[in-house]
C-alpha cells in the first residue's frame, strides 16, 4: 500500500511549472539561463510537456518532514493551498512509474540536447502547443474565435 507515512516529503520540496516548448535557438537560451541557477533544473515529461523545476521546501515543512498547516495534524488559521490537499499518494512520482526523456541540470546539458536532438531535427513541438496566429492581429489569441 502507497502512502506517507515513511516519506521524506519529496512532494514539499519543489515546485515545478510547465513551460512552453523551446522553438527556436532564443528559446534555448531562456533553459540556458534557467539551469544557470542554483537549484533549478528544466525535465521533459514522458509526455513532451517541459517543466522547469526549483528545488525549495515549502515554508510550512517542519523538521520531521510532516507539514505545519496540515488540517489533520494541526489546528491552524492557515489552510492549506488546493493543490497539496487535491494531492495524492497515486499522483506521487516517487512512488510510481515516472518517466523523464531528458533533464536538463546545467548549460552543459542544454548544449548537449540542441546538438545531439534540435538540430538534427529530432525535437517535437506537441501539435496541441503549436498555436496559428490570429488573422485578425497576428498575435496568438482567441479575437476571432
Amino acid at each position: 500500500m502507497k502512502d506517507c507515512k515513511n516519506c521524506n516529503a519529496a512532494c514539499c520540496k519543489y515546485v515545478a511549472i510547465e513551460i512552453d516548448i523551446p522553438e527556436d535557438l532564443d528559446d534555448f537560451e531562456n533553459i540556458r539561463w534557467y539551469v544557470a541557477h542554483e537549484n533549478v533544473i528544466v525535465y521533459i515529461e514522458d509526455d513532451g510537456a517541459w517543466n522547469v523545476e526549483f528545488s525549495t521546501p515549502c515554508s510550512y515543512l517542519r523538521k520531521d518532514n510532516k507539514c505545519s498547516i496540515h488540517e489533520d495534524f494541526v489546528d491552524s488559521k492557515i489552510k492549506r493551498p488546493k493543490i497539496c490537499k487535491d494531492f495524492s499518494v497515486d499522483q506521487c512520482p516517487f512512488h510510481n512509474d515516472y518517466n523523464e526523456l531528458y533533464r536538463f541540470e546545467k548549460i552543459e546539458d542544454v548544449d548537449e540536447y540542441i546538438e545531439k536532438v534540435f538540430k538534427k531535427g529530432l525535437h517535437s513541438i506537441n501539435e496541441a502547443d503549436e498555436e496559428e496566429d490570429c488573422d485578425a492581429c497576428g498575435k496568438h489569441c482567441t479575437c476571432c474565435e
